[in-house]
């Protein structure tokens, strides 16, 4: 393999083969030409030449195997983004175990004090908003969200107001009724703190007398609330977050039309919510196949119009969905395509042979060449996936 000094390269010139910062990490495409900025990057990471079987070239040579440019027009920005990305990824798991401590607390001053203050839970669920809007990319991965030193019981509840929130965001609820949804997400199972932790946390079948003891903690949660003067459309909310359109749930029985939009909601979300999470029987389940799940009880559990909204959030392959792409590459969901749920956005992490790019371009999937042609195993996530 050839060198080629970075001094050679000039903004609109082509290598004519694939051009490599060292054996393994592809940089540049034929049919990408070199930029000034590129070049920038290159000096300022240091790269005195890069790699290639090719050479120099004022027009591009033809390639079936490249990768598009990523959008923001530099084949190095993605270098950037891939860092940023992490870095963005780690913050936000601070600000969730923010989220969790103090649904932890609030839990425990219930327990211990008889106490569910109002005004800080609005004041929290406003600034999970905000959140919502300047770090969606990265609150919507809920799989990777989480903490082993809380009850599962708080992480649920943390994460089911981030996906209730998020789909009535998408639903357009207005933000004052988003912060009552997010309120009743947040206490959907104060019922349950009362409760045995081994009945939740069991990974046992549980007995029928068990089984009646969990279904009895919607119409608890909905007497605590009433309790302390929470508005009825919480309460509610509460009351119905297990109740199914075909009136199969709890504790009631009732049908779709006797559900409030609130409980309907967290219906979808708690299960969501539940699926992404670690359980002592499985691993986190990948949001692909969270939303299959839940489209195949469309009509008979969940809503249409909710389902919808939720993937208008999701789409079909949620943020930080591992997949492959057609052209063999593996690559990570990194944002949502309006209007095209089966085509998000992804940053390519491997070309087609399983090596690891230092490009990790960020591309479309709405071509028949890049679509995505199914979503990867735990074992070839957790060879890709960094270090959280």
């Amino acid at each position: 393999m050839n060198r080629i000094a970075t001094s050679q390269l000039y903004d609109g010139c082509y290598i004519s083969q694939e051009a490599f910062l060292d054996e393994k990490f592809i940089i540049l495409s034929p049919e990408i030409p070199v930029d000034q900025e590129l070049i920038d990057r290159l000096r300022r990471w240091n790269f005195s030449y890069i790699q290639t079987d090719g050479e120099v070239a004022e027009s591009p040579v033809a390639s079936g195997s490249a990768v598009a440019a990523t959008s923001e027009g530099s084949p190095l920005a993605a270098i950037d983004q891939g860092r940023r990305d992490e870095r963005e990824m780690q913050d936000t798991r601070k600000r969730y175990q923010i989220y969790l401590h103090f649904t932890e607390q609030l839990f425990a001053n219930f327990l211990q004090n008889g106490m569910i203050p109002i005004n800080p839970i609005h004041e929290k669920t406003k600034a999970l908003l905000e959140d919502l809007r300047d770090k969606k990319r990265y609150l919507l991965r809920v799989s990777e969200l989480g903490s082993s030193n809380v009850n599962y019981i708080v992480d649920h509840a943390v994460k089911t107001t981030i996906v209730a929130m998020a789909t009535g965001s998408s639903m357009k609820l207005p933000p004052h009724r988003l912060m009552d949804l997010g309120t009743a997400a947040l206490l959907h199972e104060i019922g349950m703190v009362r409760l045995p932790s081994q009945l939740y946390l069991s990974d046992r079948e549980l007995t029928d007398r068990e089984k009646k003891a969990i279904s009895t903690h919607p119409v608890l949660g909905f007497k605590v609330l009433r309790q302390f003067d929470f508005p009825m459309q919480i309460c509610l909310a509460v009351l119905e977050c297990r109740e199914n359109l075909d009136g199969s749930g709890y504790p009631r029985g009732i049908p779709g039309d006797k559900i409030s939009l609130y409980g309907k909601i967290l219906n979808a979300a708690s299960t969501f919510a539940a699926m992404a999470s670690v359980r002592p029987y499985r691993e986190a389940i990948d949001g692909h196949t969270i939303i299959k799940t839940l489209l195949t009880r469309a009509k008979k559990a969940y809503d249409d119009s909710v389902l919808q909204g939720m993937i208008e959030t999701f789409s079909l392959f949620p943020y930080g969905t591992y997949v492959q792409l057609a052209s063999g590459h593996r690559a990570m969901v990194v944002d949502i395509v309006p209007g095209k749920p089966r085509s998000p956005q992804v940053r390519i992490l491997t070309d087609a042979a399983g090596k690891a790019v230092r490009e990790q371009p960020v591309t479309d999937t709405d071509t028949e060449q890049y679509k995505v042609a199914g979503v990867l195993n735990q074992d070839e996530v957790a060879r890709l996936r960094p270090p959280s």
